[in-house]
């Protein structure tokens, strides 16, 4: 398989940033700075291919567009007042502010001034046009979210949150604040993003999977730091908590809530679209998330795939220009069709589901190649209002291959708006000229929450929000405010939750009234009266009571607010387990878990069980004896599958607490469960399974004897899944069954399955043998393969030959999981060495993976072998392109044949990927990314180290008794580790069995796949290229724009990850050709985390990282850093300031791995200095030079 793109909302951020000089021409009536492209240069193909056609004038692509009848696109703002707009919103004024994007992506350079602004877009006469515009703050730097609020403007700078303000009134900012710092910049399209205000009063955010945040408040520095990748987070502007609202997706950009308060975010890649409950962990692009123990995650909502992978903006329709029929879509902009998707939300039991609005899916089309919508929002005309950057570029790609040629001198703000029949129908960009509602009052501003337009609610109650508890004069007790009256007597729904959500918000809101709230008719209302007593987070019994009462509601949504709400008293995060406001021991929560468990035999959903999981995993982390109790009256058997489900989940908690003690008193309790429950049992039973995957725990001798009366028991089921749990922890009379069943040609073929998992924990010669058995005999292929994996788990000096031994006789399936094998053990590598030279398996026969595993073995001797016998594993970047140029005329020149590449595929790349839905999920979905043009998908193939996507990367393991085992790392929780890895399947491996582990230079595909026979490889790489299911014909057409020439390798396929390399070291420029995979950065090498590599550019002359600085005079500076050799190689390392060596030494293997080097520059203070660190050759073999932890310790540093 090959490395993951990244997901492509950013179309947004690539531009590479043009140096501003002071002959940039200014605004003819504004006076800013207005940039002038440069030329463009290589260019891409395929998917990524720049848009066909010649840039449009504003009213030319406003003439493309294609909407549905009774609506028109109109004109707001374009170039020059707008260029390269990321972020809108606007102010109580209706002003539109903006955020325009120009240093992406790699930032301005080191010394200079950022050229990110914000600026204020004014339509003075709200005829619809700008007609003044105001620089509010500059020199920015990939700034890419925005917010008015609270005085001032909130603006995402990673790594800082801001809050600017506007001190005299003048539209320009005097002081900025960080509110929150931290932000990650790894990965400069998915940095914070997608500003929004939610129905909480908070500040939400969208952020992507590639970039890694430890958000903090400065403020408070000894406070612990929120962990986010890809997600929701909130930010509460009065108490600065911040906190993951929920995980997952992949690189989200935007976020809206509907009429009921309802979070929805886009979504790259992988599904388009989530709906996202507080505290949800949903399906993710790539990685983990940092909570171990929710044991699954949730879906999208989606049933269908728009035009292939990039999304950007979330809207809900709610605006009142628009008519009724059309209330509730749901708008996205489509990057790579140029378009606005738009679905159809119904309600799904406590979720969504979200299909097509219309047959084609779309709102919005043109054939206007550049059009790309990344924001679209409802305005405070209540039409929906479309920011377009405006590029020929569909894709970060693009700007790797002509970083110089991104568009700098367009954008465009559009207004779609309903005309009906009246084509001049004149619609104003507010609602009033003179609007400015910070100047109403607040019984005023309670009033418009009653508004048909949401952007005037949620306005108006973000003013209110700000006024506080004095909004409505000074609190008095019981009294009731315009809030108040309006949530009791509103004349639609939307009106009183406003209300409701305002009370909250403003802190007007008390115990009776959410009592109230909890009686309401509305089952909206209902559910936020739960949802509110959590967020208040006030452990009083009155809240108690009330989440008790509604835990029996018979609305889905409604229990779904309370279990979020009880998830919140038992952790102070949505998604982390961390201590609560009471300690759990102290913690008094009545019935209201219970209540929830009771009442799901009034249905229940994925979304919910998962939610109820939450709340109740902190519990069982606490004891997890007191919820077993449920279940021994009658099994909970009313509340099946839930309770089942959710027993699975207790019993596997109380494996993973790593406490003998806890786990035997929970199996005594489980023990108590009627005998005639077997679905529960079962259930429970298996969770003791699943936690014993990667070490066995056993409890007591009583718990024990539990396990030994159920592998009694008179249900068959029963009786089996405890022999399971009997046979890990030492039954005797339950190994003896397990391996009876194991050996049982007639029992089912998933029960002689699941005695393998068990058996193999043994590790004794009685299951060795059983297992060997097995592997050799001519049982079905999956059973099989099960145990030779299992076989790799017990050891035994001879169980390699023995299996060799079979090597004819062998499935495919068999013969790779077998040659895996030989990989794990040094002493199975030799039989296979030996099988090879004596021709008895043919080096054709070992996937790629198999020979990477035994080059790149730590032995010098087992590497030798492999050399030998396979020559060359790791090529030169010459010898890819070479190979590449071959490989590229073997696929165009010979006939296709899409049913044998469908099969090759089935062989090869589907052992890893998925390709509409066939297939596994080891590497990136292939449906929507990795297969662009022919040139791209021969680099991805032949040279798939190239770019290695974070969550990719592949893992080494090796084990206290001997096993080397590699893939890519799944799970990484505090008891154990899962990797996964083509054909050996899962692997589960407990932390204490680990002797070390680390991500290597590689991805976790392989190399080797250009050794397939030339028709098999052409077949493979056409049927990848343009399978049937993309509804595309393979036409001589066709097979012209996959095949189009991109001008050269550069262009052709993802080279150097420029990106990367400036994130490692922001104030460093990296001075590295490409060189065998150099310049590289790696989440983790060798131990160390953001590590660099560099190769020198040849035997004279080295790789640099330099810095220009200048050192305050009297002050002490020391560069600090720490560097390591290749394993194959050394090198010398030089320091040079202003060309002067002050330091030099030799990078080999003496000693630790990584070397410290600190350096005193106190001599240079005063001056303004060039540091120059060196990667120079030694004796051109494997020079390859590892950065890390780079940084300068002074009082008064600054970069020039």
């Amino acid at each position: 398989m090959w490395v993951p793109m990244k997901s492509c909302v950013a179309v947004i951020l690539v531009c590479l940033a043009v140096a501003a000089t002071a002959e940039t021409p200014k605004h003819p009536r504004f006076g800013f700075p207005v940039y002038t492209n440069e030329p463009t240069g290589k260019q891409l193909a395929g998917q990524h291919k720049p848009a066909d056609n010649p840039a449009l004038s504003p009213s030319e692509e406003q003439k493309s567009f294609v909407v549905p009848p009774g609506f028109q696109v109109r004109l707001f703002a374009s170039e020059p007042e707008v260029v390269n707009p990321v972020a809108m919103c606007w102010d109580a004024r209706g002003r539109l502010w903006i955020l325009e994007l120009y240093e992406y992506p790699l930032g301005a350079r080191p010394g200079t001034k950022g050229r990110d602004r914000v600026k204020i877009l004014e339509d003075s006469d709200a005829d619809g046009q700008v007609d003044k515009v105001s620089v509010f703050a500059d020199g920015l730097n990939l700034a890419t979210g925005l917010l008015v609020a609270n005085g001032g403007v909130y603006v995402g700078e990673a790594p800082n949150l801001w809050f600017m303000e506007d001190i005299n009134g003048d539209d320009v900012m005097d002081r900025k604040t960080p509110v929150i710092t931290g932000f990650g910049l790894e990965d400069r399209h998915e940095l914070l993003n997608g500003f929004a205000w939610g129905p909480d009063g908070q500040m939400y955010m969208t952020h992507g999977v590639f970039t890694r945040t430890s958000a903090r408040d400065p403020s408070n520095p000894n406070a612990a730091p929120v962990l986010l990748t890809a997600g929701l987070a909130r930010f509460e502007p009065k108490t600065r908590k911040f906190e993951v609202f929920a995980e997952g997706t992949s690189n989200p950009w935007g976020v809206d809530f509907d009429l009921k308060g309802n979070a929805f975010v886009s979504a790259c890649v992988i599904d388009h679209l989530f709906h996202l409950v507080p505290g949800g962990i949903y399906a993710r692009q790539a990685g983990q998330p940092p909570f171990s123990y929710a044991y699954g995650d949730l879906p999208s909502i989606v049933d269908h795939r728009h035009h292939m992978a990039a999304y950007a903006g979330m809207n809900i329709v709610q605006g009142d220009q628009w008519p009724a029929d059309w209330q509730g879509a749901a708008l996205q902009g489509n990057i790579h069709q140029n378009a606005l998707n738009i679905d159809r939300l119904t309600p799904k039991g406590s979720t969504f589901s979200a299909t097509k609005w219309n047959d084609s899916g779309d709102f919005l089309t043109t054939k206007d190649g550049w059009f790309m919508p990344v924001s679209t929002q409802t305005g405070p005309d209540g039409a929906v209002w479309v920011m377009d950057w405006y590029d020929r570029y569909p894709c970060y790609q693009n700007a790797n291959a002509d970083p110089a040629g991104v568009d700098r001198e367009r954008g465009r703000i559009w207004r779609i708006v309903w005309t009906g029949d009246d084509a001049n129908k004149p619609v104003p960009s507010r609602p009033t000229k003179d609007m400015d509602l910070e100047k109403l009052s607040s019984d005023e501003l309670a009033k418009l929450l009653a508004n048909p337009n949401v952007w005037q609610r949620r306005v108006a109650q973000r003013i209110l929000t700000g006024r506080g508890l004095t909004a409505f004069g000074p609190r008095e007790l019981d009294a009731k405010t315009p809030l108040h009256e309006l949530f009791k007597n509103g004349t639609t729904l939307e009106s009183r939750l406003a209300a409701l959500w305002t009370l909250h918000s403003t802190g007007l809101l008390d115990d009776d009234w959410l009592d109230t709230a909890a009686e309401d008719q509305e089952p909206a209302v209902r559910a936020w009266a739960a949802r509110l007593t959590g967020e208040r987070g006030d452990p009083t019994k009155d809240a108690f009571v009330r989440l008790e009462r509604l835990s029996q509601d018979p609305d889905l949504t409604v229990r779904l607010g309370v279990a979020i709400a009880a998830r919140q008293f038992v952790s102070s995060s949505l998604t982390l387990d961390t201590p609560p406001k009471v300690p759990i021991s102290e913690l008094i929560t009545g019935g209201v878990l219970s209540g929830l468990f009771l009442n799901s035999t009034r249905g229940v959903d994925p979304t919910f069980e998962f939610l109820f999981w939450m709340a109740l995993e902190p519990i069982i982390a606490f004891d997890p004896v007191h919820a077993i109790g449920f279940y021994q009256q009658d099994g909970a058997k009313d509340t099946l599958p839930f309770s089942a489900n959710v027993l699975r989940k207790i019993m596997h908690r109380a494996c993973d607490l790593r406490d003998e003690v806890m786990l035997s008193r929970a199996v005594l309790e489980f023990g108590k469960i009627p005998a005639d429950a077997a679905p529960t049992l079962i259930a429970g039973l298996q969770g003791l399974v699943d936690g014993q995957r990667g070490k066995v725990m056993a409890p007591n001798a009583d718990a024990v004897a539990v396990i030994s009366r159920l592998a009694s028991s008179a249900n068959p089921d029963v009786a089996k899944t405890a022999q399971q749990v009997g046979s890990l922890w030492g039954d005797a009379a339950s190994v003896k069954a397990d391996l009876a069943r194991l050996s049982d040609a007639n029992a089912p073929l998933a029960d002689r399955l699941a005695s393998i998992q068990t058996v193999r924990k043994l590790k004794s010669d009685e299951s060795r043998e059983a297992l060997l058995v097995i592997a050799t005999g001519t049982d079905d292929d999956s059973l099989r393969v099960a145990a030779v994996r299992g076989l790799s788990e017990i050891g035994g000096d001879d169980t390699a030959q023995k299996l060799l031994e079979k090597w004819p006789k062998h499935s495919p399936a068999m013969q790779r999981a077998v040659a895996m094998l030989c990989t794990t053990r040094g002493n199975w590598k030799w039989p296979l060495y030996g099988a090879i030279e004596r021709g008895e398996i043919k080096r054709g026969d070992l996937p790629p993976s198999v020979i990477r595993a035994l080059a790149s073995s730590k032995n010098e001797a087992e590497r030798r072998k492999a050399q030998q016998l396979f020559g060359r594993v790791n090529a030169s970047p010459a010898e890819k392109l070479k190979l590449i140029a071959e490989k590229r005329k073997i696929v165009v020149e010979g006939p296709i044949d899409l049913a044998a590449g469908h099969a090759v595929a089935k062989r090869s790349c589907l052992v890893c990927h998925k390709l509409y839905g066939e297939g596994t999920d080891i590497g990136p979905d292939l449906t929507g990314v990795g297969r662009s043009s022919l040139d791209a998908l021969l680099h991805n193939v032949i040279h798939p180290n190239e770019i290695i996507g974070e969550g990719y990367e592949n893992y080494e393991i090796e084990t206290y008794d001997g096993r080397l085992i590699s893939g890519r790392l799944i799970e990484n929780s505090d008891a154990r580790v899962k990797l996964v890895m083509a054909g050996a399947g899962e692997t589960v491996l407990s932390k204490s069995d680990i002797k070390q582990m680390h991500a290597t230079e590689n991805s976790v595909m392989p190399e080797g796949l250009e050794q397939l026979p030339d028709a098999d490889f052409r077949n493979l790489i056409w049927f990848i290229l343009a399978p049937p299911q993309d509804g595309k014909p393979l036409d001589d057409a066709r097979k012209r724009e996959l095949m189009s020439d991109s001008g050269d390798q550069a262009a052709a396929g993802p080279a150097r990850d420029g990106e990367s390399l400036a994130l490692w070291a922001p104030d460093w420029q990296v001075d590295c050709p490409e060189f065998e995979g150099a310049p590289a950065k790696f989440p983790e090498f060798a131990g160390r985390k953001n590590v660099l590599m560099t190769h020198p550019v040849d035997e004279r002359t080295p790789a640099a990282i330099v810095r220009p600085l200048v050192l305050s005079p009297g002050e002490r500076a020391t560069l600090r850093f720490v560097v390591a050799a290749h394993e194959e190689g050394d090198w010398e390392l030089r320091v040079k300031a202003d060309g002067e060596v002050i330091h030099r030494q030799l990078v080999g293997h003496d000693g630790a791995r990584w070397k410290q080097v600190s350096l005193d520059l106190t001599p240079f203070a005063g001056r303004r200095i060039v540091l120059r660190l060196e990667n120079a050759a030694n004796n051109w073999s494997y020079e390859f030079g590892y950065w890390a932890d780079l940084r300068l310790d002074t009082t008064n540093v600054a970069a020039k």
